[in-house]
């Protein structure tokens, strides 16, 4: 049993324990964020928005674009199939 005291009274043990206690202190401790970075994440907040509300108009005018090209693909399917038609007539009439 003392040779796990041991380990316990060591002066590296002890050295280790009270630089994580005096870390957790000095790092736990402070008053709080300062004004500076409380306007940084202010700044940081609004880009943020912006870029979201820039990415939900982009999507949206990439499904009005694709609504468009889907409309023209039909268009221009119903103008090959009317060519065809019109082409089969012509050389039937001759």
């Amino acid at each position: 049993m003392s040779r796990h005291l041991s380990r316990f009274s060591s002066p590296s043990f002890w050295g280790m324990v009270v630089m994580a206690l005096s870390l957790a202190l000095i790092t736990g401790c402070s008053r709080g964020p300062s004004a500076k970075e409380l306007s940084l994440l202010e700044e940081k907040k609004q880009a943020t928005e912006a870029a979201e509300s820039t990415l939900e108009k982009k999507k949206a005018q990439k499904a009005s674009l694709e609504r468009k090209l889907a409309e023209k693909k039909a268009d221009k399917k119903a103008l090959d199939e009317k060519l065809s038609g019109t082409r089969a007539s012509l050389s039937n009439w001759e």
